[in-house]
């Protein structure tokens, strides 16, 4: 089957979940604000937000005094303070005044300075532990830092800092480096990596988002023919641009809504390939509590793998990320490839809801989930490579420990088409790190 085919399939199955329903249902219970819809909402007031910046809450809340009070645009008020991840709980009460409806805010905030027992994993290496120091709420300004070392499976040296908002209408910046030391055990060689990326975003509207990226990416190997530069170190460029629409009503606990994303990200230097990638996620509510996720992937590289595209930035198929039901140091070996096509469900019911549990002054939210899920997906590198013989389906279930920072942990039982049982462990969302880089 010819590329071009397999683009207008994929176009094909996206315009078919475009025939959905694309219907809402907020994760924000506001009846508490029914009573008091259309009347005059006189003044807004926050309490509890003993390090947060006013400014840092009240750019996030659409409802404006002197306007009819909207439960609706509340709730989507109360989602935005909430994907800021700083905290705990956000509630909003309504009193009735003389001149119309007083809405107050109330916050429970996360740690504003938080060393924590740092641990990381991946399905190469496994397990790597050492310390960590993070700031959800640098400054009370939004403002994310956070700085880890471990050593294990993995030694790695990584620093993130970002600020949702750095200026005007909603510029955002995040700042990524890190070094990293391991063993890649699909090629089987010793890696070294730093990397250090910048990336500059901006919000088109409610649901529109745009952003680039600029950076430098090492990569040393200990082996012979795994760089491109004879060296043994392949130095690299980092360029990149993405645009994206996301009406999730929750980014933590997606229950509704679409986050879709293009992007197109070049690597230079030593290498010389472009990516395209095309990555669509519909979440779509059943009942009360009750998700069905859907998410199609492709991604196209340009160059010859040992050429312009390095082997170590070749798809591998299977594993937690990819499909569950195959282990990826023994599909990887044998099915990889420049190009991939994904696609994966899961039917997902929130057990036990996100809740904010008090210590003192301060406040965490956690909850769990449980999923059904299935995969389907191929890689390959050359046209006549792309069929049924290289293509994967996989299916199982699994528990979703949502917690802060990583947003979720997840423990699934995985099962092949040919009836093998696979234990999956991973961090954040499969949706989300399926497109992680590993380090």
């Amino acid at each position: 089957m010819q590329v071009a085919s397999m683009t207008r399939s994929c176009a094909t199955l996206i315009a078919f979940l475009l025939l959905l329903t694309c219907a809402t249902a907020s994760a924000v219970d506001v009846t508490n604000l029914e009573p008091y819809r259309g009347q005059n909402l006189a003044r807004i007031e926050l309490q509890g937000n003993r390090i947060t910046h006013d400014y840092v809450i009240t750019r996030e809340v659409w409802s404006e005094e002197g306007t009819p009070l909207d439960p609706e645009l509340v709730a989507e008020d109360i989602i935005r303070l909430e994907n800021l991840a700083i905290f705990g709980s956000v509630i909003a009460t309504p009193t009735a005044g003389p001149d119309g409806v007083i809405l107050n805010f109330e916050f429970t905030e996360m740690p504003s300075l938080l060393p924590y027992p740092a641990v990381s994993w991946n399905e190469q290496n496994g397990f790597s532990a050492g310390v960590g120091l993070s700031s959800p709420n640098f400054l009370g300004r939004g403002m994310t830092l956070s700085a880890k070392a471990v050593f294990g499976g993995t030694t790695n040296y990584f620093f993130r800092g970002s600020n949702p908002w750095i200026a005007g209408d909603h510029f955002s910046m995040d700042l990524l480096a890190y070094h990293s030391e391991r063993d890649n055990t699909l090629l089987e060689y010793g890696e070294t990596s730093d990397r250090v990326e910048l990336t500059l975003g901006y919000y088109i509207g409610r649901h529109g988002r745009m952003s680039g990226n600029i950076g430098y990416w090492g990569l040393a190997s200990n082996v012979d023919g795994i760089t491109l530069n004879a060296s043994g170190r392949d130095n690299m460029l980092l360029l990149g641009t993405r645009i994206g629409f996301d009406n999730r009503d929750s980014w933590r606990v997606p229950h509704s809504g679409w986050d879709c994303e293009i992007v197109s990200s070049y690597l230079g230097g030593t290498a010389d390939s472009q990516t395209t990638s095309l990555d669509v996620r519909r979440y779509h509510p059943i009942r009360d509590r009750h998700t069905l996720a859907l998410g199609p992937l492709i991604s196209i590289q340009s160059g010859e793998v040992g050429k312009e595209l390095p082997v170590y930035q070749q798809y591998f198929l299977g594993g937690s990320n990819s499909v569950r039901g195959f282990k990826l140091e023994e599909l990887g070996k044998e099915i990889m490839g420049r190009n991939r096509l994904l696609f994966s469900t899961e039917y997902r019911w929130l057990a036990f809801p996100v809740r904010p549990f008090h210590l003192m002054n301060w406040s965490v939210a956690v909850g769990a989930e449980l999923a059904a899920f299935a995969d389907v997906g191929t890689v390959w590198s050359d046209r006549e490579e792309f069929g049924l013989d290289r293509t994967r389906f996989g299916y199982g279930a699994g528990l979703r420990l949502l917690v802060p920072m990583v947003d979720m942990v997840r423990l699934d039982v995985g099962v092949s088409e040919f009836g093998d049982v696979v234990f999956n462990f991973g961090v954040w969302s499969m949706f989300e790190a399926r497109s992680l880089p590993v380090y």
